[in-house]
């Protein structure tokens, strides 16, 4: 079966809807299959697998998956944007980027961007190495982002990234104060309460503004 035959049988299995009314397609998606998808982390560190990566570690798997595309010391802009650069020692005391202040695009790089490290642990676990993503042990994926943080200037050379450790190196992420969650979506504060929000609830449908606009 191609591909994507395959995951287009997999999609109706999962929605009841579409397996009683075509009875014979596709089938249920077993519990292991489902565990294969189900393996998202939220920025509360809570979800973190069992695994332990070392700075040094992390170096040997960078330079063998990842400094072809992305340099030897991840500044390479050659085919993707740069992973680190950009950041101070003042950015990390503060957790807010001074440098993306009217940066142009090709002057920003990932870490300076990056909120959470689940964000990085996640994107590099299913994408990277490029075409060949998810083939990353657990272990391998926080070894290249203890030495990430460290050609980035958040951690030491003897950092080893695993669930007790995760919390400090989440509380140096230079950008983690960057974001902000009062917006028009969710679960920015309402309006009546001095926010941009709706007090947490979201309205994918409400009307857009296009002209004449509050600020």
């Amino acid at each position: 079966m191609c591909r994507w035959c395959s995951v287009a049988a997999l999609l109706l299995a999962l929605v009841p809807g579409v397996w009683a009314d075509y009875p014979g397609v596709g089938r249920p998606a077993t519990e292991a299959e489902l565990a294969l998808w189900d393996s998202d982390i939220g920025p509360d560190l809570q979800r973190l697998p069992a695994a332990r990566g070392s700075v040094s570690e992390g170096r040997a798997i960078y330079a063998a998956q990842c400094a072809a595309c992305h340099g030897d010391d991840g500044r390479a802009t050659d085919i993707f944007y740069a992973l680190v650069g950009g950041v101070t020692a003042a950015d990390v005391a503060r957790g807010r980027v001074a440098g993306l202040q009217g940066a142009q695009p090709n002057d920003v790089s990932t870490l300076m961007m990056l909120p959470t490290l689940t964000t990085l642990l996640d994107y590099t676990a299913r994408a990277m190495p490029f075409g060949a993503g998810g083939s990353l042990s657990n272990d391998e994926v926080f070894a290249v982002t203890a030495y990430l943080l460290h050609l980035g200037g958040v951690v030491d050379g003897d950092f080893v990234l695993d669930r007790s450790s995760a919390e400090l190196a989440q509380q140096r992420l230079p950008n983690r104060n960057g974001f902000s969650t009062d917006h028009g979506l969710w679960p920015g504060a309402a309006a009546a309460d001095g926010g941009m929000g709706n007090g947490g609830i979201p309205e994918p449908d409400s009307a857009r503004c296009m002209a004449d606009c509050d600020p």
